[in-house]
């Protein structure tokens, strides 16, 4: 999964509402949470408050926070750590991942072909889905899920997302129109293979969400 959108528009928030309901929207649900950062954020001991918490309740039952300020970390020192089946979140890694061939090489390997063999779930997490004028575009095809935050200054990701599905953007609009209604609104682009073909844009994913589909009158 890409899960893209502008700083405070709700990504960290959105991680957190995945973990707390792994069991339901992650299979196999994991038993171990991986995360890489680059700068840390408080939020995160919320995250690791909740998966001490609830160990008698949820698969997910341990937790690496990995500090990668200094460089990405390659796969040979991330495949020790993995669980049975592991959650891997790389937050924000755009600008460290860009810097360099070393790091950019060690981003697309992890989010694309080493986690692919090992029983991981990927959420790679950006500002925006062009950033590095697409050196990291092999993040961002080989997600299955798309979700983008809305921006009240820039819709090109959007745009991005719904033009590679053939989405006409006068319907992108009215949809935006309505996701715009929520503080942190965003839309979910379902690229899976196993989903409904006419539900594969929707917004409020979450069990305790009233959730939305939008009818786009294409087989994204």
């Amino acid at each position: 999964m890409t899960v893209c959108g502008p700083s405070q528009s709700g990504k960290t928030r959105y991680i957190m509402n995945i973990i707390k309901h792994n069991q339901t929207l992650i299979e196999p649900p994991p038993d171990k949470l991986i995360y890489l950062y680059s700068v840390e954020q408080t939020d995160y001991d919320e995250i690791k408050t909740h998966i001490r918490d609830n160990t008698n309740y949820s698969t997910l039952q341990t937790y690496e926070f990995l500090d990668c300020s200094q460089g990405i970390r390659p796969w040979d020192e991330i495949k020790p750590k993995l669980g049975k089946a592991t959650l891997l979140v790389l937050d924000d890694l755009m600008i460290i991942g860009a810097s360099n061939k070393i790091n950019l090489e060690n981003l697309n390997n992890i989010a694309s072909r080493d986690s692919h063999h090992s029983n991981t779930s990927v959420i790679f997490v950006c500002q925006n889905l062009n950033y590095g004028s697409g050196k990291l575009r092999n993040c961002r095809v080989n997600s299955q899920y798309h979700t983008v935050f809305k921006s009240l200054t820039d819709s090109r990701d959007m745009e991005m997302v719904v033009a590679n599905k053939k989405i006409p953007l006068t319907l992108l609009h009215k949809i935006l129109a309505d996701v715009g209604k929520k503080q942190y609104g965003y839309l979910v682009f379902d690229g899976s293979p196993k989903s409904y073909a006419n539900t594969r844009v929707r917004t409020n994913i979450f069990p305790e969400d009233e959730t939305t589909i939008y009818e786009t009158n294409n087989d994204v």
